[in-house]
């Protein structure tokens, strides 16, 4: 068992107070989106990756406090889940800088969909708590690279489920890239295979700003 330097316990410390901030704040952000767009809520990428970043971060906090106690380490499978989480919510943050907000350019931009309603919470607090913590306050265990194809998972299947409920017409969006019926197939793939890669990019950044090395 590894006894835990000063330093140590209060980056945990930190830790549980930041994954926590996410719990304490998705109930707030989710009711706003359902008061707004009631059952299509689901539909949104972002309101999905901070459900599921929330579900981590309790975890998370529940880990570190028990890590606290016992003086071990953040379990690796979970520190693996908080890893896809960041990515999740990294991805969301700057699909939303660099590829929604100009589609917006006359509703506010990156100003309105960072600081109003619901997008306060998801599109900023909680991607920059979740960051903050993954790379500054729970470096360890180390991730190996192999860590990093996985993040491809969570909007991988988001994708494909969004694709198929626009072709089927059972949504309408939520995204502009993902409106089959507004644009070729080509643009569809270049829009996915593009994303994809994007996505991969964001999760190597992630990964190599948690400390983490081959």
């Amino acid at each position: 068992m590894k006894q835990h330097s000063l330093l140590d316990k209060l980056r945990r410390v930190l830790s549980i107070l930041l994954n926590l901030a996410v719990v304490y704040m998705e109930p707030t952000a989710i009711r706003m989106s359902w008061e707004a767009v009631g059952d299509q809520t689901l539909t949104f990428y972002t309101e999905n990756s901070n459900i599921f970043s929330a579900g981590v971060c309790l975890l998370v906090a529940v880990c570190q406090v028990w890590a606290l106690i016992s003086g071990r380490e953040l379990p690796r499978w979970v520190k693996r889940l908080k890893f896809l989480a960041a990515c999740c919510l990294t991805m969301t943050f700057l699909t939303v800088v660099f590829v929604l907000a100009p589609y917006y350019p006359n509703e506010g931009g990156v100003r309105f969909l960072l600081t109003e309603s619901s997008m306060l919470y998801h599109h900023l607090l909680n991607p920059l708590c979740v960051f903050v913590s993954f790379v500054f306050l729970e470096r360890e265990p180390r991730l190996s690279a192999r860590n990093i194809p996985l993040a491809l998972v969570p909007t991988a299947v988001y994708g494909a489920i969004a694709l198929w409920a626009n072709y089927q017409r059972l949504w309408t969006g939520p995204y502009p890239f993902l409106l089959v019926y507004e644009q070729t197939t080509r643009q569809t793939v270049l829009w996915s295979v593009g994303i994809l890669l994007m996505n991969l990019f964001y999760a190597w950044l992630v990964w190599l700003a948690g400390g983490n090395r081959r």
